[in-house]
């Protein structure tokens, strides 16, 4: 079970599988863990599976400064990971503001980056970042399970009871930090053509009312999307079913399984 220290805050990954290196990260609730058990994990051999659990999630410290979920803190701790496991170059992939703060990273560390996969819905370029402020003082009244049994209750299926136990298991002091820490960052509106890694994004219909995939995938230097039919958020994640495929896909477009991992 590999740990590494940054800033004072312990960080988990695990860390399996050989080939070129995928790292997995979630959003703003539940841990990597998730990932395996929805099968993208067996839905992308031959590639080295590096799961990590951001901070205030899963196996990693929870700090509770609000200055320690800061954006950049996160981005950090990512690149931390990285160079801890040894890794050059990876593909990223990562679901909700996983994905958000992948965009961040590719934008300002393109060397590092050899591909992004966004699962779910992404930033129109009208929207700004203020709702997360109201979204953090709801989350402390109601808890992270209500939260997610409400977004799951707009949703065509319910999720699996293993998804909801494992975003449940989140502080909802630790998702409001996250939700308060990013809140004076730009969107990731702003990183998306400073994106120089081919980029897929993944998104559910029901999470794309107003057609933000398109202006996003215009922004993106080499962007690709598919929009899921009748899909909402969690379940955009959860059906790894349709949605593994098309990440399979594009990874082994451009970072095919058997291509040596980077040194």
């Amino acid at each position: 079970m590999p740990y590494l220290k940054r800033g004072g805050v312990r960080l988990y990954y695990s860390d399996s599988g050989s080939g070129p290196p995928v790292l997995f990260q979630t959003g703003g609730a539940g841990d990597a863990s998730m990932f395996e058990e929805a099968g993208y994990l067996a839905a992308l051999p031959g590639r080295r599976h590096i799961a990590f659990d951001h901070r205030g999630h899963g196996k990693s410290d929870e700090p509770t400064a609000l200055a320690e979920h800061r954006m950049g803190e996160y981005v950090a701790d990512v690149l931390a990971v990285m160079d801890a496991a040894g890794v050059e170059r990876a593909a990223l992939v990562g679901y909700s503001d996983g994905a958000n703060l992948f965009f961040r990273l590719a934008a300002e560390h393109p060397e590092r980056v050899a591909a992004v996969v966004c699962i779910g819905g992404v930033y129109h370029p009208d929207d700004t970042n203020d709702y997360r402020l109201e979204s953090a003082a709801r989350l402390r009244r109601i808890g992270t399970r209500r939260l997610i049994e409400d977004m799951a209750a707009e949703e065509s299926q319910a999720p699996p009871g293993w998804l909801l136990e494992n975003f449940a298991a989140t502080s909802a002091e630790m998702m409001a930090l996250e939700l308060e820490g990013w809140a004076d960052s730009p969107t990731s509106c702003a990183y998306f053509p400073r994106v120089e890694a081919p980029t897929l994004i993944v998104c559910g219909e029901l999470e794309n009312a107003d057609g933000s995939v398109e202006p996003a995938r215009a922004a993106l230097p080499d962007g690709e999307a598919v929009i899921l039919q009748g899909l909402g958020h969690l379940q955009a994640f959860w059906r790894c079913d349709l949605t593994a495929p098309h990440i399979a896909a594009f990874l082994d477009a451009h970072v095919p399984a058997g291509m040596a991992e980077p040194a």
